[in-house]
């Protein structure tokens, strides 16, 4: 790292720059100056993703917001770089983005620091501290040339920080009697800032020392016409006590020892608030945060400005019980007293609380007389701060609903913690006061169980640890949800855990849930969100509802409501910063069971059947066709049914190629079992089937085969409630072809027999072709070889037919495998040979990879293990490279194999050892297979070497 020599290399209070050692930075685009401003702002800590999407672009969010994220953060590290060294490293984490920067080397960090030094230095130490942080700013305009959308409310609060800085030095210069030196430094802050009472004051101050009375009741006439004209609000009680001082003659106001021109209650003689509700009975779990917001109290002690927490999260989620337990736990760690107020902002038939009336309540707790609260929200704040000032104070603001709300009701001093709670996102809050995010989840299950232990005693959660993971399980995991069960368990000690959990199992859980009092009321509490959202949104939130899976990626939820993403996208962040929905990842929502039910009921009562049924109709296409295109990126040679036309308002994601086909699939496999859950109970019958024949592709290559058939019965049997054959023909193929890999060939035999009876009835040539090559496998493994391989010539007859060449070199590589089960080498590798140059000329990797696993399998067979091996390690490469697990390890299988007969004993066990890792992955019955092999060679130990 070069040494630069103690300079600020990274400077926002101003223009935004950057100084290397062979001069300014430049960045290739605006946006990356304006990201690296927004890092700088939280230097050394973690920025979440969507706090820097919000940040970014408010609520006209692009839908390549983190793709264009990734590229900015990409450009910054190469802007930053100089040479092999880097002046700053951006780094990436699970929770988001972090710059790490040498100490000092920030403007704004130093400011900081000097400040904060100052609070706690005599008035003559103090100055050259306030000076220096004063003269880090270039200009009047923090952040200049940033035009995100968090600029504008991060300037404000470094104004603010300015102003208190330049407040602290004129107070400590007229400590130290040097009135007549601020005078014209006062003069220019009082135009700039005409309505900051302290600051006229201490000009009064000044000119008054200085002989100049007139002047300074001439300067508190101009400040209050300012007050009048443009506020319509009088001078605030003490500047109008200075101004009787003055025209008195006080000789306090002379006393140069004066700290400060306004008077203030003495801070011995203001009480010590203890406002906090009663600490939470029965608390549980959140370790990880309660340590966090512990932290930050030693926080409160370094940093130069007061430290803001921000816990967010939906509703019933435990956030005000969290903030007041913790905040009892360290009550005693504020000796100067702890504030609370319920801001009100999520209550049912409740409007938020302005701000002024929390800060009112605020100063009557500080004991200010009703007379000497000024009128003004501004001028309250302002004494608020000056009243908590020097005092080690914790302040507790619950139900926030804005960060405008907030803003009024933050100290300025170093010492004093303020923690707030809100369903909404306080993004403005984060970047520009610097707040720290904490978003609690829902609870983890061993959390869900301690809270029930609290609540109801270990002995009686003990008795009955399974239906306490029942009810854990129906209430998601709420905390409410939980607390509203344990509440009715304590009531009625008799009624066993378990006919609770069956009651909420049997009812519809949202009723179960319900009570007289709103605030126990799960529905209720959800309502009181649903009911501050926009119109459109509302409408997106209650079509969620019909989603079958906790996760839904934007397009499948564009596909749903009938909009364009870049028309949803909006509307989601939305939900997101209501906390109705939660980012699990770019571009990827999650909303638990309650909240999802809760959408299904509004969607119910408020949106026709009609539109409900075409919006599921959507979201199967949408499904369905984007799994359609991921499985021909991962085996373009598939057998490819006729899909369903798709609805011209649903998007269809693009797959790029094979790893973007895995990584989707990899998310949304499951909720494509559901969604043939959904398809079947709406009736949607063609949708189930090729839904269900969709998946297989992924499924065979990653052994979901469990999920699979889940799927396939479910389709088999909603084709065989509504009559559809060819349903009833594709469901049977694919579960003889799932059974087959479970090794349960009766079951898949019968399956498969059931499936070329349909196809015949059907007249459909190639899909009994399929079904013949995967009845050829089931006959092999029921040992029957000579059946085997009739199925497979039946199934190149009928490839033949309908000119399927894929087909046909797939036959043709089965007819050469059972050849040479059969003692008919040659003849196999005849076939195999043909297969192979059949596949190669259509580009079929997959099948030119089954085939090399053949010929290895015949060269093995006449004794040629380094020729077989070879054909085994080029099959097991290129199905690795295809992504198609299951069978690389097959072909890994037979290359230890190869080598364990032809005398190489490590290579045998190294490619075996990789077979297993990937059969245990997967769960494969063959996993333990492989293992006797391992074991048996190892059992026998190391050939002796040959003598002579």
């Amino acid at each position: 790292m070069i040494d630069h020599g103690g300079e600020c290399v990274f400077r926002i209070l101003g223009p935004v720059q950057v100084q290397a050692a062979d001069g300014s930075v430049t960045f290739a685009r605006r946006q990356q100056r304006d990201l690296l401003a927004l890092l700088l702002l939280r230097a050394d800590q973690v920025m979440p993703v969507d706090h820097i999407v919000d940040a970014m672009w408010g609520a006209d969010v692009p839908r390549t917001a983190s793709l264009q994220i990734k590229n900015m953060v990409s450009g910054l590290r190469s802007a930053l770089t100089e040479g092999t060294s880097r002046l700053a490293t951006v780094d990436w984490q699970p929770a988001g983005y972090r710059i790490r920067i040498r100490h000092g080397q920030l403007d704004l960090a130093v400011f900081t620091g000097l400040v904060a030094r100052s609070r706690t230095a005599p008035a003559a130490e103090a100055i050259p501290l306030l000076r220096q942080a004063v003269g880090l700013w270039r200009g009047r305009q923090a952040l200049a040339g940033v035009r995100a959308v968090f600029a504008d409310d991060a300037r404000t609060h470094l104004e603010e920080r300015r102003t208190d800085a330049l407040e602290a030095l004129f107070a400590a210069e007229l400590d130290t009697a040097n009135h007549a030196a601020v005078i014209a430094p006062l003069a220019e802050a009082v135009t700039e800032h005409p309505t900051r009472e302290r600051l006229v004051a201490q000009l009064m101050t000044a000119l008054h020392r200085s002989g100049r009375t007139s002047d300074a009741l001439g300067a508190y006439q101009r400040a209050r016409r300012v007050l009048i004209d443009d506020y319509a609000l009088e001078p605030g009680p003490q500047l109008r006590h200075l101004e009787r001082q003055i025209l008195q003659g006080d000789p306090a106001v002379d006393a140069p020892a004066a700290r400060a021109a306004v008077a203030l209650p003495r801070r011995s003689s203001l009480p010590v608030p203890a406002q906090l509700p009663p600490d939470v009975r029965g608390f549980a779990g959140r370790a990880a945060e309660l340590a966090l917001l512990d932290a930050l109290v030693d926080d409160a002690d370094q940093a130069g400005a007061v430290v803001i927490s921000v816990l967010m999260g939906s509703a019933g989620v435990g956030k005000t019980s969290l903030a007041i337990h913790w905040a009892h736990r360290a009550a005693h760690r504020f000796p100067d007293g702890q504030l609370y107020v319920n801001l009100a902002g999520f209550e049912a038939d409740a409007v938020p609380m302005a701000p002024g009336e929390a800060v009112r309540g605020f100063l009557e707790a500080l004991a200010v007389p009703p007379e000497r609260i000024p009128t003004g929200l501004h001028a309250q704040a302002a004494l608020y701060r000056s009243l908590a000032a020097g005092r080690r104070m914790l302040v507790l603001l619950d139900n926030a609903v804005s960060a405008e709300q907030v803003r009024p009701l933050l100290p300025g001093a170093t010492g004093c913690l303020v923690l707030v709670t809100s369903r909404n996102r306080l993004t403005s809050l984060v970047v520009a006061e610097g707040a720290h995010p904490v978003t609690l989840d829902l609870l983890t299950d061993a959390e869900a169980r301690d809270l029930l232990v609290a609540r109801l005693g270990a002995a009686r959660v003990r008795a009955d640890e399974r239906a306490v993971e029942r009810i854990a399980d129906r209430c998601a995991r709420l905390p409410l949800a939980l607390a509203v069960v344990a509440a009715r368990a304590a009531i009625h000690p008799a009624i066993p855990l378990g006919t609770l959990a069956a009651q909420l199992a049997e009812a519809n859980a949202l009723g179960a849930l319900a009570g007289q009092d709103p605030g126990a009321d799960v529905r209720a509490v959800f309502s009181w969100s649903y009911q501050r959202l926009g119109h459109d949104a509302a409408g997106v939130f209650r079509r969620l509802g019909l989603h079958p899976g906790p996760e839904i990626a934007i397009s499948a939820a564009a596909s749903l409501v009938g909009m364009p993403v870049e028309s949803v996208d909006p509307l989601l962040t939305e939900l997101t910063n209501a906390h109705l929905i939660a980012e699990a990842g770019p571009g990827r929502f999650v909303l638990h069971d309650l909240l999802r039910a809760y959408a299904a009921e509004l969607s119910a009562t408020a949106d026709p059947a009609l539109g409900r049924r075409a919006a599921v109709r959507r979201l199967l296409d949408h499904y369905l066709h984007t799994a359609d295109r991921a499985a021909r990126r991962l085996y373009p040679h598939r057998y490819q049914i006729r899909l369903l036309a798709t609805d011209p308002d649903v998007t269809v994601d693009t797959v790029g190629d094979r790893d973007q086909a895995l990584a989707w699939f990899g998310g949304a496999h499951r909720v494509l079992v559901a969604a043939v859950e959904l398809a079947a109970a709406e009736d949607l019958g063609d949708h189930a089937w090729q839904l269900a024949a969709t998946i297989g592709t992924f499924a065979d290559r990653r052994g979901h085969w469990d999920d699979w058939i889940s799927a396939l019965r479910t389709a088999l049997a909603t084709a065989e409630r509504l009559g559809g054959t060819i349903g009833q023909a594709h469901a049977h193929s694919g579960l003889g072809l799932a059974r087959s890999r479970l090794r349960r060939y009766a079951e898949a035999h019968d399956h498969l027999d059931r499936a070329l009876t349909l196809f015949a009835e059907l007249d459909d040539g190639l899909g009994a072709a399929y079904t013949h090559l995967r009845m050829s496998a089931v006959c092999e493994g029921m040992g029957r070889p000579g059946d085997a391989l009739a199925h497979s010539r039946q199934a190149r007859r009928l490839y033949g037919v309908v000119g399927h060449r894929e087909g046909v070199a797939q036959a043709l590589n089965n007819i050469g495998w059972y050849l040479a089960q059969l003692g008919s080498d040659r003849a196999a590798i005849s076939h195999c040979e043909q297969a192979l140059a059949l596949h190669r000329e259509l580009g079929d990797r997959q099948g030119t990879a089954h085939t090399l696993d053949s010929l290895g399998y015949v060269h093995h067979r006449l004794g040629d293990f380094d020729r077989a091996a070879a054909y085994y390690r080029e099959s097991a490469t290129m199905l690795r490279e295809s992504g198609d697990r299951s069978h690389e390890a097959f072909a890994l299988t037979h290359l230890g194999d190869a080598h364990g007969a032809a005398g190489h004993r490590e290579q045998a066990l190294d490619a075996w050892a990789a077979a297993q890792r990937i059969f245990d992955e997967l769960r494969h019955p063959e996993a333990d297979q492989v293992a006797a092999k391992i074991r048996e060679l190892r059992r026998r130990g190391p050939r002796p070497a040959p003598s002579g």
